[in-house]
């Protein structure tokens, strides 16, 4: 008895070796071809992304976010009636059959401006999939030397959702009450689990991005003389899709700013519907509580002089606006575009391009509309917007380069310092009944230029083009952290983490 005792502890050490092995040596990922795919999914059928896009239907008005009634969604089963609920039997909202997407990945969310999304592209359209965090590491886009590669995505089982005019494939519908009590739907949610994500998602063989004019490139190129290709009528086909803009002007509209001769210049607001909108700016949908002054629900949008608000834990997302129109008066109009850049991503606290700056942007194109009349007469509140991968792919001019010398770390040294020691308005705040008063803040702020002055003129002058643009960049940094706005230093400490932000 002790002999066989022996015998099968030694068997089960040797199978337990055996599992740590397999852990420790862990099979590498299976890259898929049309034939091994098509081998290990025989029942499923292509369809291109452009068929499965048409297969939803009109957009237009159908993304409201308000209730389940006015958010579509379409349901892709294997059989209705027992997959389906009654709402989505009765609204005619799902499709059958097994079918799969092919596409290139022409996103990259390694900086976070990207955030759990992997957009694909097959030469007939764009898609937006909803997924999880470190997609690049799965599924990796380098924009620099243009290497991807395809996926192949099973989409039964998925849901076919519609926010603002922007199709995405994702996971069940859900429905919440933000911070400030208002209801929101969404059409689908994302696929959170890694494991979940394998089921559905499908790495396969590398490939080099193209980019050109022609629709079927990976990578549409437009410039001043052609930007009306992507507009109007045409703009929907090219959402989701990866464009460079080449040659577009930033353009500062109802803020104050400094110009590069000193002068502080001011231009009219751009209309979104009825309303004047400021860039740049940060932009909060979740309000102000009703006890300081606001409304639960009114979307909040305050002058910010950086790409994004990201400060003591608090990230807003940031809009800047880009023009080919300057003579444009609506963010609707054609040639007028957003760029939108989220406070979580790496480059939120980045200073943001000058007006008048000239660039090129490689971003992912979008809509934030309910209804497709957003270019027709009723001027329907709706904005283009461009979303970049990386800090890199927006080639505005932003600070001086970091070139490790003892000069740059002398000026980032100084802006870092005025940057934490402007007197706030935590320190000093305007809500009655707490401490401080402006009049003090005042005081403050007047020994705080005095103070950044003497450190600014205290760097030695080398004689050097550096020197001066370093001296003239910093001068607009401080005069944007003294003029920006009280609100855009009170209202970030009262939201609270789990409020909505659009």
């Amino acid at each position: 008895m002790k002999q066989i005792k022996i015998f099968l502890i030694a068997i089960l050490g040797l199978t337990l070796t055996s599992c740590y092995e397999q852990f420790d040596e862990p099979q590498p990922t299976q890259l898929y071809n049309d034939e091994s795919f098509e081998a290990q999914n025989p029942d499923y059928q292509q369809v291109s992304i452009a068929t499965m896009k048409g297969w939803f239907g009109n957009i237009s008005n159908t993304g409201n976010n308000t209730d389940r009634s006015d958010t579509k969604y379409i349901h892709f089963v294997v059989n209705a009636e027992e997959e389906c609920d009654e709402f989505t039997l009765k609204k005619g909202w799902y499709r059958e059959g097994k079918y799969y997407i092919k596409g290139k990945v022409i996103s990259n969310d390694e900086q976070g401006n990207i955030y759990k999304s992997l957009y694909i592209f097959d030469g007939t359209g764009a898609i937006e999939l909803k997924l999880t965090n470190g997609l690049f590491l799965d599924y990796p886009c380098d924009l620099d030397s243009k290497q991807s590669m395809w996926v192949y995505v099973k989409i039964t089982g998925l849901y076919l959702g519609n926010f603002r005019m922007m199709l995405s494939l994702g996971d069940i519908p859900t429905s919440s009450y933000n911070a400030w009590g208002a209801y929101k739907y969404y059409a689908n949610s994302n696929i959170v689990s890694p494991i979940k994500v394998r089921q559905y998602v499908f790495p396969g063989e590398k490939v080099e991005l193209t980019e050109g004019t022609n629709y079927t490139d990976d990578i549409y190129v437009v410039d001043k003389n052609s930007y009306s290709t992507i507009s109007g009528s045409n703009a929907t086909k090219f959402f989701g899709r990866l464009i460079r803009f080449k040659g577009l002007k930033v353009h500062y509209a109802a803020v104050p700013y400094l110009d590069h001769d000193g002068t502080v210049r001011e231009n009219p607001a751009l209309k979104n519907g009825s309303y004047n909108y400021m860039y740049p700016q940060w932009l909060c949908t979740a309000g102000i509580p009703e006890n300081f002054g606001g409304a639960p629900t009114q979307v909040v949008n305050k002058p910010w002089y950086q790409l994004a608000y990201s400060r003591n834990n608090v990230a807003l997302y940031g809009s800047l606006a880009l023009l080919y129109n300057e003579s444009a008066t609506y963010t609707s109009d054609h040639g007028v575009y957003t760029l939108r850049t989220s406070g979580y991503s790496r480059f939120a606290g980045k200073y943001a391009p000058r007006h008048g700056e000239m660039g090129d942007v490689l971003a992912i194109y979008a809509i934030y509309s309910k209804q497709s009349t957003y270019a027709g007469g009723s001027r329907d509140y709706a904005t283009y917007q461009l979303s970049i991968p990386r800090l890199k792919d927006a080639t505005f001019k932003m600070e001086p380069v970091d070139d490790g010398s003892a000069m740059w770390n002398q000026w980032a040294a100084l802006l870092k310092y005025a940057e934490d020691s402007f007197p706030s308005y935590a320190q000093y705040p305007v809500i009655s009944g707490r401490t401080g008063s402006q009049e003090e803040r005042n005081v403050a702020v007047e020994a705080w230029k005095q103070d950044y002055t003497a450190r600014m003129n205290a760097i030695a002058d080398d004689g050097t083009e550096l020197y001066d643009e370093w001296k003239s960049w910093f001068e607009w940094c401080v005069w944007t952290i003294e003029n920006t706005t009280e609100e855009s230093y009170m209202l970030p400490q009262l939201i609270n983490d789990d409020d909505d932000l659009e």
